[in-house]
């Protein structure tokens, strides 16, 4: 009877030793042993990895992701597209850097921002802020790292479109600032002080490309100046400033 129960304790003491070590094994084996960083170019992995929280030896299943993407995205410049775990042992963090495409005056401030008009920073003047400057938005409120609010939802829609576009064909040195009174009646000025009328943000890729010919080039640096009418994208008529 006393082997029996000496026999059973025994038993029951391995147990509970094979299950502590089977804990101690899994805790172990989901601690955090590498933290990847991708789409990142401007913004250092280590500077990432230190605003997320994350550290080597974390526990994988305590990770939240949600406050990892709310710590990052505390810097205006980073969007977090995901965080996701490679099991066992290895966090991946994607992130995209937004870019400065134009600058917007509000307050007797001047409001940089990327081509999704998220806010980026905020200045008081403009010494040393080159982008296009934006004019017309009726703007309700920004703060950084959230899309600058304005009274019509289609003026910052159209905007979008037109600084994408921009941007994709390199024009942006030779505008000055871009007029959304009416975003069905867009203008631009260039920096040699030509007005190019766009009219609709469609058919932008067509629309812009006049800006690329060297008719144009010849009409922003002559000394004649007016409006170059490209609302349809098929023709561009010029409209001196004395007719």
């Amino acid at each position: 009877m006393r082997n029996s129960r000496k026999k059973g304790l025994i038993l029951l003491l391995f147990l509970l030793a094979s299950l502590v070590g089977l804990v101690y094994i899994g805790t172990e084996m989901f601690q955090v042993k590498r933290i990847v960083v991708t789409g990142n170019k401007k913004t250092g992995y280590d500077e990432i990895v230190r605003m997320s929280g994350l550290y080597i030896g974390q526990n994988i299943f305590k990770i939240d992701r949600t406050i990892i993407e709310e710590r990052i995205e505390l810097n205006p410049y980073l969007d977090v597209l995901s965080v996701y775990f490679k099991y066992p042992d290895e966090v991946v963090v994607n992130v995209k850097e937004r870019t400065p495409t134009a600058v917007i005056p509000y307050l007797g401030s001047y409001v940089v921002i990327n081509d999704e008009g998220y806010v980026l920073e905020i200045h008081g003047d403009l010494d040393n802020i080159s982008y296009p400057l934006i004019q017309g938005l009726t703007i309700k409120g920004c703060s950084k790292g959230k899309v600058v609010s304005v009274v019509d939802p289609y003026q910052i829609k159209a905007l979008r479109h037109v600084l994408e576009e921009t941007y994709r064909q390199e024009l942006q040195d030779i505008i000055s600032e871009i007029l959304m009174d009416d975003p069905d009646d867009i203008y631009i000025i260039s920096r040699n002080g030509t007005t190019i009328r766009l009219g609709q943000a469609v058919e932008l890729k067509d629309k812009l490309k006049w800006l690329c010919t060297p008719n144009f080039q010849q009409i922003d640096n002559s000394s004649i100046k007016g409006t170059l009418d490209i609302s349809v994208a098929s023709q561009a008529i010029f409209k001196p400033l004395d007719d």
